[in-house]
């Protein structure tokens, strides 16, 4: 095509030739490389060089802009047809063409409107756009009664270096033509736009326009798609009531249109409550954010249907935001704005259309992005709690849809003695400061008598008229319960990333099923305690059902090759190493919460069950903040010892630690990270340790076997790095000198030869008081060691119960033994299995 248009081109220019001389001729000073580098970094895609022509229309005034694209090979064989784009705006005397070509040099930053209108425009480089899809730019314009003509040809400056003083600037050749030689220009727009001709010439002409004809098309030319470019011009620019866009004669309308609305808000006013929470500044229209000149307007709008189906998904994007500088958008490509992934249900509905006007002085040269500043963190806060806002919307009005009419029944139709005798009674014990706590049903206990009967008598007379007010599906992290009810609100939580849930939802139609399991895992564990069953034998069953709950979903816990590495490569990255410790501690034996990392608090909870001893509960629970850095060493200020005592407290923790892989000034005891930690001796205690260390307690675990008591003497004795890194040298000593290993071998065999009694489950106590050489060993030091082995080959190898001491066998004491060692050897790097000790 691009001969045939060269051909075409030659013969435009000839027809003014023909009918006049020359008027001026306009300078052009810029060199190739400065055209090439300009129009082909900033413009790669077709489509928006054409739109940077339609902005010249809006910037002019226009009310209509025509697009008239080539014709397709079969209508028009020769490709004698250009591109054209022509609009009803001032139009261009030779002032105005002047103005025209000078590169990077533009008027419209100095603040003037035409027609009241502010332009898009800024730094007087969109004419170098047509570059990257043709040789040829041709103006034809109309001013003042009389008719205007040049013509670019960029082969022209091909060879022309920057800073040549030797070479003469190319010159534009600017035509001043009479109207008969005008229409001759654009007869071919007669037949092909009735329309656009209409408005160029008759008795409904416009006084003013400007026509630009793109020709002599480049390889670029082939990527061109009239679909693609409606959408980049109804989601691009302005189509408000007095600027209307025609491409081919027909009238660019936003898809948008005909969508049903689920929610709308406004951009301010005091309506806007997402403004009044950020403590933004409000008017009647939109609102204000320091250092963003002007107002800000616009509307949020949530739609029924998902904006990203159907066919227009191939011309682009209707959902995210739509960020406006003089109602052209900027952030075409990237729907975000430079925020991190939204909830993608919500966000494929969701269009935010603003207006920020006071962006303009924060742009790039290529009018596609803005500078990082603090300001625009403040824009960019406001958008991401707007579309918070109307997820929450979204997730009210399907409501129903959502949970099914089944659980409907469950909120408002159940009999409320059903669900509240038995809630009544378990929260009833629960909130006693003796019992332990429910496993499902969570109770407030920090009352005293007085209080606590109080809000007791207030939650019987709210369960008896509604026993659940809400269900809330999320998340709550992938080691949790599946689900609480909590009392203080009546709402039930279920646990989105618990694996047997998120197995559920992924084979569901909706929220039901795992709603009414979750229902009837908590009224099972009221009924329990109801039933009088201790407090401690409804948390071990609950504990096994969970465990087996896991395994059902294909979970089998963490591995151990798997852990060792984690705890090795996420140094940097915050989430793996939160994962990764709570694994490590799944691992000694914790039960673990992960937290994600809430601002001020924990990253993750970790909980010991050693069950009661004879005067009290020995229990115990850990909060920990896990740090990272990208440089050599964590900084103290990014320590928070306060931050984190304060979430010890609130969650009735009894102790806290801080883990990194290395912190500043660790190996000197008058730093300010070891002097911190140190004042825990009379104050706050919290110990600081490294992901080594942890990683070293993990493989002592898998050698000997660490039991609960003794990771409590760690946070007990140690607080500083190098106190942590002693007690590990002194355990590693004990575990290797002062007791002898664990003969692992023999207390397999010993088990193995107890599941021939079919009336009992081979017991770890039960085997340690028929042989003597077990009997050396403590029963928690014995558990600990196949704990060890199952966290090293799994639970479809092995199954310990720390509590019961019971255990599962699922292979031969040998073929276990055999797993281990090639586990520790190959897998972990690690020593093989000590073979037993000669008898005494």
């Amino acid at each position: 095509m691009a001969t045939d248009a060269a051909t075409s081109t030659q013969g435009l220019v000839q027809k003014v030739a023909d009918g006049t001389a020359a008027t001026e001729e306009i300078p052009v000073e810029i060199s190739f490389e400065i055209i090439r580098l300009f129009s082909e970094g900033l413009y790669q895609s077709p489509h928006k060089a054409i739109e940077e022509l339609v902005s010249n229309g809006f910037d002019a005034g226009a009310l209509r802009v025509h697009i008239i694209t080539p014709r397709s090979v079969a209508d028009d064989p020769n490709g004698v047809d250009s591109l054209w784009v022509i609009d009803d705006g001032c139009g261009m005397d030779a002032e105005g063409f002047a103005r025209l070509w000078r590169v990077a040099e533009s008027t419209k930053a100095t603040g003037e409107t035409v027609r009241g209108r502010a332009p898009i425009g800024q730094f007087g480089i969109g004419k170098l756009a047509a570059y990257v899809l043709a040789q040829q730019l041709t103006h034809i314009s109309k001013r003042d009664g009389r008719f205007y003509y040049a013509s670019m040809d960029f082969k022209r400056v091909e060879g022309k270096k920057q800073n040549d003083r030797n070479a003469s600037p190319v010159g534009v050749e600017l035509h001043v033509v009479d109207e008969s030689t005008a229409r001759h220009l654009l007869a071919e727009l007669e037949k092909r736009s009735p329309e656009a001709w209409g408005m160029l010439f008759g008795d409904n002409a416009a006084p003013t326009w400007t026509a630009a004809a793109l020709s002599d098309f480049k390889e670029l030319y082939e990527k061109f798609k009239p679909g693609v470019l409606g959408w980049v011009l109804r989601t691009g620019l302005p189509l408000q009531s007095d600027f209307r866009i025609f491409l081919n004669g027909e009238e660019l309308k936003s898809a948008k249109e005909n969508a049903t609305l689920l929610h709308e808000a406004p951009v301010g006013t005091v309506a806007d409550e997402v403004a009044a929470r950020l403590e933004l500044e409000v008017t009647d229209t939109g609102l204000k954010i320091a250092g963003l000149s002007g107002e800000i307007t616009g509307t949020a709008k949530l739609y029924e249907k998902p904006l990203q189906a159907g066919k227009s998904m191939q011309y682009g994007r209707s959902n995210g935001f739509f960020i406006r500088v003089r109602g052209r958008v900027i952030n075409l490509e990237d729907e975000l704005f430079g925020l991190e992934a939204l909830n993608h249900a919500a966000w494929s509905r969701f269009a935010l259309d603003i207006e920020v006007d006071g962006l303009r002085e924060h742009l790039l040269s290529s009018r596609e992005g803005v500078r990082d500043s603090q300001v625009l963190d403040v824009l960019r806060d406001y958008l991401r709690s707007k579309f918070n806002e109307a997820r929450k919307a979204f997730n009210a009005e399907n409501k129903t849809k959502l949970i099914g009419m089944d659980l409907e029944q469950l909120l408002y139709g159940a009999s409320p003695s059903v669900l509240g005798d038995p809630l009544m009674s378990a929260v009833r014990q629960a909130i006693s400061q003796e019992q332990q706590p429910s496993h499902y049903i969570s109770a407030p206990t920090h009352y005293p008598d007085e209080e606590r009967a109080a809000w007791f008598e207030e939650f019987a007379l709210g369960v008896m008229r509604q026993p659940v007010l809400d269900v809330q599906v999320h998340k709550m992290g992938p080691y949790d319960r599946l689900a609480e009810y909590e009392t203080q609100t009546r709402v039930l939580h279920i646990n989105e990333e618990h694996p047997f849930v998120a197995k559920m939802l992924a084979h569901s139609k909706n929220q039901t099923p795992v709603t009414l399991f979750a229902t009837s895992e908590i009224l099972t564990d009221a009924f329990l305690r109801e039933g009088g069953i201790p407090p401690e034998v409804t948390a071990e069953v609950f504990s096994l059902r969970d465990r087996a709950l896991r395994q059902i979903a294909g979970d089998y816990g963490p591995d151990a090759a798997e852990v060792l590495r984690h705890l090795s490569i996420a140094d940097q990255d915050k989430d793996a190493l939160e994962k990764a410790v709570g694994q490590a501690f799944i691992v000694l034996g914790f039960e673990y919460e992960r937290r994600g990392g809430n601002k001020g608090g924990a990253d993750g909870i970790l909980d010991a069950r050693l069950g009661k001893s004879e005067i009290k509960l020995e229990d115990f629970r850990i909060v920990y903040d896990a740090k990272t850095t990208a440089g050599s060493s964590i900084s103290v200020d990014k320590v928070h010892f306060d931050a984190l005592w304060d979430f010890k407290n609130m969650e009735s923790a009894n102790y806290g630690f801080i883990i990194g892989k290395r912190f500043a000034g660790q190996d000197d005891d008058d730093s300010a990270v070891n002097r911190r930690a140190s004042q825990g001796r009379e104050d706050r205690p919290m110990t600081v340790m490294l992901t080594k260390h942890l990683r070293r307690l993990v493989e002592l675990h898998y050698r000997f076997g660490v039991t609960l008591t003794q990771v409590r003497d760690l946070f007990d004795k140690a607080l500083t790095v190098k106190e942590v890194g002693y007690w590990l040298d002194d355990l590693e000593r004990e575990l290797s000198e002062s007791q002898p290993p664990v003969p692992l071998k023999k207390l397999l065999k010993r088990l193995e030869e107890c599941k021939g009694d079919v009336l009992s489950q081979p017991n770890v106590r039960a085997v340690r008081m028929i042989d003597p050489r077990l009997k050396m060993y403590e029963p928690e030091r014995l558990v600990a060691a196949l704990q060890a082995v199952q966290t090293i080959v799994g639970t479809r190898w092995i199954e310990v119960n720390k509590t019961s001491g019971d255990v599962r066998m699922s292979h031969t004491a040998e073929s276990i033994i055999t797993e281990v060692d090639r586990r520790l050897q190959d897998d972990l790097g690690l020593p093989a299995v000590v073979d037993e000790i000669p008898e005494s």
